[in-house]
């Protein structure tokens, strides 16, 4: 079962700044293909006031912070950062 990408508006701004990282947009398409394959187990639980949300690494650097919603087998693409400012 394939679940639906919605990419919010922060997510789309956040990628504007990584758009000419060609490494970067060939991680980020495998791991966009992955979330609408099994969202569920991949990337980890976060805490805190990301509870609900999840992460994932792209290209060890940059994390990719999503929310899947079972219910609906909808996977809303939050935010992508440099690991050291994603989660402040």
């Amino acid at each position: 079962m394939t679940w639906e990408l919605i990419r919010t508006d922060t997510f789309l701004e956040s990628l504007r700044s990584l758009r000419q990282n060609r490494e970067f947009l060939i991680e980020l398409q495998k791991r966009l293909i992955r979330l609408q394959e099994d969202p569920l187990h991949t990337g980890g639980w976060l805490s805190g006031s990301l509870k609900g949300k999840k992460s994932t690494r792209i290209s060890g650097r940059y994390r990719l912070i999503f929310t899947p919603v079972e219910s609906k087998q909808v996977v809303y693409l939050n935010l992508i950062d440099h690991r050291s400012q994603v989660y402040s």
